[in-house]
Parts: C-alpha cells; structure tokens; sequence
C-alpha cells in the first residue's frame, strides 16, 4: 500500500494587531509564502499526475482484454484487498493496490457485495468495482413456458444445466407454502402442480431445485395478489385450486388467447349440467406426452384425470396457467355452446349441440372412421 503525505511548510502566521513593517519595510512572513508557493503548487500537481497514472494506467487492464468472460465468487466476510488479490490471480485485474485505492477514493472498500459475477476480461478497475458495489451478481435466464407441467419443467432445467429434473419434481410432490395449494386428493402426484408462475426467471446459479422450485412459486402468488384474483375468487364464492385448475386446461386447449373466455364459458357451462368437460388436455396429462390426436382408447383409460369418463374436474391442475387463463375462467364468456373442435389453424370452431359438433368435425377433418 502507497501511504503519501503533502510536505509541512511552516507558514508564520501574519500579524492580525496592526504591528509594524519588517525590515526593509516588508513582511518577512509574506515573502517566504510567495517563495513557497509555487513549491505547493507543484507538489500537489505530481501528486495528483501520479494518482492519475495510479487509477488510470494500473486500472485500465486492458492487455487482459482477450474477449473471455470469467465466473467469480465474491464470498461473505472477504475485505477489498482479499478482493484486489483475488482479481488479480484471475487476471482481471493488473494492480490489486490499484484496485484498492479505486475503491477506496470512491468510499466503495467495505461496499463491494458478495456473490458470484461475470466479469469480462479487459474491464477496467471503476468499471468492476461499480459491478460489485451494486451488486450485480452473474444470473442465468430460465424460461416457464405457458401450459408446462411440472415434468416438463424439470426437464428443461436439467436439460439446460441448471439442476436435477428427479430433484426438482421430488421438491414440486409437497410444497405448498400458500394454504390454497393443500390438496388431500390421493391422486395429485404433484401439489406444487398449476402454481409455478409461467415467466423467464434470472436464477442465481448454484440454487437448490427447492430454491427454484419457491422463487416460482413466490411469482405465481405475488401476480396473483396483484391482479386481486383472490378477491374475486372470495366475491364470486368460488375455491382458487379449482379455478387454477380449469384455467391449467384453458392454456392448453386456447392456441389464441382471445379464445380462452369462450373455451373456459364452455367447461363451466358443462360443470353445471353435470356433463363430463371431455377435454383432450387431461389425456395427454395422463400420457405424459403431447399426441396430436387423441385416439377413442386413450379417453377409455381409467384414470382420475380423465374428464371423458369422469365428472367433474380432475383432482388438479394438469399445467401452469397464464393470468390471462385466470381470468378467462373468473370473467368467461357467457354463451349457449357445449362442443368446440379445431381447425386447422388452431382456432375453434363453436357448436351448440352434439350433431352440429359432429358436422363441425366432418367440415374440418372429413368423415371420421369408427373403428
């Protein structure tokens, strides 16, 4: 470390009583100062010119500028000279005494957060320290796609490195840190199941599938405060895990989102006559796999989630609704339809009664084999 003083020059304190002139009729204490002054001026000036090549030329580190990124972890409790060295013995930094005295000029040392960052090689010492005084930790991007289910996930977080699918889906069978997710059902494998809010993450790597698992959640529940979706749900005398769940089946089955209050009229309209949903997304939960068309065999499996064969709804949501699946099933379109098939460009076709459906589906796809 570099300890540097300005030179004491024993200025004599003029005379504040009104005493007499000098010899010679000068000040003697005047005179010294004017000798002395430019001597100041010019110590301050080298002083300040060797700061400057101080910071500026031992800080630019730019021979390390070699076009590589480089992970460093800034552990809990390390000072700025543990830092300076650290820095150093990765190459980013030339000078650690350099990166010290930047630090402390700016009144940083003692500032600089722990965390695991990305640094670029060639950065200079201002521009690292600002990274790590404002805490902008190395983050990786995730994304939850609308309509995921809890296994598609998992797989896609191991599948982009970021953890365990086993250990995500272990952690996703019991978590339930909101009370609207408890479930008693047997057959729910997974009661974190609807609740991980369908977003791109920034993920801290090195976090626990749990940990990933409940920043999910935690999202899922603060949007859902925020669009006030449990109050509505209290006013129109409804349960939250069955409005997730017939949402989780409106992503799935609306390609177009404009669609998604017309298909949610529909399932509601069926839950009030007690007739079966019969909806495809539950079968292809249940296979575990997207079949571009289910076969009349796969809606005669005898499972739970099988809305063919049993009323109701399923025992829980099959996927992760957006809030825009929500509140199509909080504020549905009001309308006479029962039935609605696909076209060929993914938007449905509306019917009233079974026969219509039935002409609805030989119009799109020709005439149906029974067999």
């Amino acid at each position: 470390m570099f300890n540097f003083k300005l030179p004491w020059f024993p200025f004599r304190k003029e005379r504040l009583d009104g005493g007499g002139p000098q010899k010679g009729g000068q000040s003697g204490g005047g005179g010294q100062r004017k000798r002395l002054l430019p001597l100041a001026v010019a110590s301050v000036l080298a002083l300040a010119l060797f700061f400057y090549w101080l910071l500026y030329f031992t800080g630019n580190n730019t021979e390390y500028a070699k076009g590589h990124r480089y992970l460093v972890t800034i552990k809990p409790g390390m000072t700025t000279s543990d830092i300076a060295d650290l820095l150093h013995k990765k190459h980013l930094v030339k000078t650690p005494e350099a990166f010290r005295m930047e630090a402390r000029l700016r009144g940083l040392a003692g500032k600089l957060e722990a965390g695991q960052y990305e640094i670029e090689g060639g950065m200079s010492n201002r521009e690292i320290v600002s990274i790590l005084s404002k805490g902008q930790t190395y983050v990786v991007k995730f994304t939850v796609p609308e309509g995921f289910n809890v296994a598609k996930t998992a797989k896609k977080l191991e599948a982009e490195g970021l953890g365990s699918a086993d250990k995500f889906m272990e952690a996703a069978r019991n978590y339930t840190p909101y009370p609207y997710m408890e479930t008693n059902n047997p057959n729910v494998v997974y009661k974190a199941e609807g609740f991980i809010y369908p977003a791109t993450y920034s993920l801290q790597p090195g976090m626990s599938e749990k940990d990933i698992l409940a920043e999910m959640v935690q999202t899922f529940n603060g949007e859902m405060n925020k669009a006030d979706v449990p109050e509505t749900v209290k006013a129109q005398n409804m349960n939250l895990r069955d409005v997730v769940t017939l949402a989780s089946m409106v992503e799935l089955e609306a390609v177009f989102k404009d669609e998604q209050p017309r298909i949610a009229g529909v399932f509601l309209r069926r839950l009030h006559i007690f007739m079966p949903i019969q909806s495809d997304t539950t079968i292809q939960y249940i296979l575990g796999t997207q079949k571009e068309e289910v076969t009349i065999a796969d809606t005669e499996i005898r499972n739970p989630y099988n809305t063919y064969i049993y009323p109701g709804l399923p025992p829980g949501p099959i996927g992760s609704p957006s809030m825009s699946a929500i509140q199509a099933v909080l504020h549905p379109e009001n309308s006479e339809y029962l039935y609605f098939v696909a076209e060929k460009d993914g938007h449905h076709r509306f019917t009233r009664t079974y026969q219509e459906h039935l002409q609805a589906i030989e119009d799109i796809h020709g005439k149906q084999n029974k067999n």
